[in-house]
């Protein structure tokens, strides 16, 4: 977890009677190291610790319902590899939770894959606050059960303080799934979803 770094005022030399150059250049030095100091502390008292985040799940993640079916699926995570200001939600692990507001950039990476012959058409959108966000949707195909294909991309979006982020997806397979593969030396272990989170920049009311 980030922390402040205590700032101590540097042990200034005594004056000389007389200009010495190498004395006035150690005392320079020693001033410019403690004003740095005091400006990066005052940045960050300005403008607060960057909440971060990356998540992930070790498990495979199977299709709630195919398409046709309205029901939808949701990504969930079991994992925090590291985190400052933003968390899983401990009941509802789809749930990525935000502790204050801003600007945030949501990343994500998943692994397609369904153990049919035929295509299967996956789509992948966002949710905050459990509402779908416009135009955030995207189509992807995998031919074969044997062509594992990943989806990754971002979004930025303005969350309050208390908001939480969803993956949500479908697919019109009922063998559509999320894959994760276990650890095999000396390749680690494949997570079936990986998401980072960045706090960017306060939101203009937080300017």
């Amino acid at each position: 977890m980030p922390q402040l770094i205590p700032t101590a005022a540097p042990a200034l030399p005594l004056p000389l009677d007389q200009y010495d150059r190498e004395a006035q250049q150690q005392l320079h030095r020693a001033l410019r190291q403690y004003f740095r100091q005091i400006d990066s502390t005052m940045q960050q008292l300005l403008l607060g610790f960057n909440n971060y985040g990356t998540f992930s799940s070790t498990v495979t993640q199977n299709v709630a319902a195919a398409l046709p079916s309205t029901t939808v699926s949701l990504v969930t995570f079991n994992t925090t590899v590291e985190a400052f200001g933003i968390s899983i939600d401990p009941v509802v692990t789809s749930r990525v939770l935000v502790s204050k507001a801003g600007v945030y950039n949501f990343q994500f990476s998943a692994q397609l894959d369904h153990t049919t012959g035929s295509r299967v058409d996956f789509y992948i959108w966002f949710r905050r606050n459990g509402i779908d966000i416009p135009n955030s949707a995207t189509k992807i195909v995998v031919l074969s059960g044997s062509d594992e294909t990943v989806a990754a991309w971002n979004y930025l979006i303005t969350m309050e303080a208390g908001d939480y982020f969803e993956l949500a997806w479908a697919a019109d397979g009922a063998s559509a799934r999320l894959l994760a593969v276990a650890a095999s030396a000396p390749v680690p272990a494949i997570p079936s979803v990986i998401l980072t989170a960045t706090y960017v920049y306060p939101d203009a009311a937080g300017l």
